[in-house]
């Protein structure tokens, strides 16, 4: 039995596990991604955890924002001294993680104007023990992952049909993973596409290119940005205020 015939066999049964590997990756992600997602909370909820020993781990900052990356978002604390105060990040025992601002004196209303009061008592509440890495890492590691096994694919399978290798790579920047699902649904190697039409000068199926893949996704990821903007009129547990 010489090689080819040993993948003609193995194939069929192989490329359909990982593609539906992949999915099932790229679900859980999904769920991890959403569940970790830093949520806008109340000073009286950060009290209420810290008075509670609800918080693991905890971090100082002065703001903080989303990143891009090439396949999936990430947070990034950026220290900087505009605002009032601090943003204090936290985590608690069940992985969800939170954010608000923390004044660093507290005023209240005298005779002779405002009078400045103590601190803010939870700076005193959370002790050094706690400071610490308030991200979980396993849904950047997953979202790694899943992006390495793509790509290889990508490059040491077979050439897609409907897009270039390049096309692909652009698009697989789409936020959320989006393109890695697009590309799991309608490309080589997990279906057989119809060819696209043939270009008019020579005649032969016309593949879009890394520019066309490069324009989807920017068009894309501003559609994508304004829906996400729309749904931010929902709850915060629904859809934090920290996503893209």
């Amino acid at each position: 039995m010489t090689g080819v015939d040993v993948s003609r066999r193995v194939r069929p049964r192989l490329v359909p596990a990982v593609r539906v590997g992949l999915a099932l990756l790229w679900v859980v992600w999904a769920v991890a991604a959403w569940w970790t997602a830093p949520r806008a909370a109340t000073l009286d909820e950060a009290r209420s955890d810290a008075a509670a020993g609800r918080i693991v781990a905890h971090q100082w900052t002065d703001s903080f924002g989303v990143a891009d990356n090439l396949w999936f978002a990430r947070l990034r604390f950026s220290m900087s001294t505009d605002g009032p105060g601090q943003v204090l990040v936290w985590r608690t025992g069940f992985g969800r993680v939170h954010h608000t601002l923390i004044p660093d004196v507290v005023t209240e209303p005298g005779l002779g104007g405002d009078v400045v009061a103590d601190p803010d008592p939870l700076h005193a509440a959370l002790p050094d023990s706690q400071r610490g890495t308030v991200l979980p890492y396993f849904p950047p590691v997953l979202a790694v992952v899943i992006a390495l096994i793509c790509l290889a694919i990508l490059i040491q399978g077979p050439a897609p049909k409907l897009g270039t290798r390049w096309f692909w790579f652009f698009l697989g920047g789409l936020p959320f993973g989006l393109g890695v699902l697009l590309w799991l649904r309608v490309e080589r190697p997990w279906a057989e596409p119809e060819d696209p039409a043939p270009d008019r000068k020579t005649g032969q199926p016309k593949r879009y290119g890394g520019l066309t893949g490069l324009g989807l996704t920017i068009l894309g990821g501003i559609v994508i940005s304004l829906l996400v903007a729309l749904l931010r009129g929902l709850p915060e547990w629904a859809v934090p205020s920290a996503l893209p």
